[in-house]
């Protein structure tokens, strides 16, 4: 699947996104991953007591807070883009 980052996740995966081949059943299992991988940094900005914190994920252009957050089912052929909490003013 392909792993897509934003803004701060970028900066701390060092990438702008990434061919993930490893299993990932759900949205849940693609994020700690990520985060064993990419470490406390990127935990911080994509869970907050074991859920999503604010950040937007988005499988295949569809947010995962309108499916099933962290259970949500993935497929090798998803697209998955991650974009941290932002402020603007």
């Amino acid at each position: 699947m392909r792993v897509v980052y934003f803004a701060t996740l970028r900066d701390v995966a060092g990438k702008k996104e990434e061919e993930w081949d490893r299993p990932a059943a759900t949205v849940g299992d693609l994020l700690r991953d990520l985060v064993a991988g990419y470490g406390p940094e990127f935990a911080r900005w994509v869970f907050e007591d074991g859920d999503l914190k604010l950040s937007i994920v988005l499988v295949n252009g569809h947010d995962v807070r309108g499916l099933q957050r962290l259970a949500t089912p993935l497929a090798p052929t998803d697209t998955v883009t991650i974009f941290p909490p932002v402020g603007g003013g």
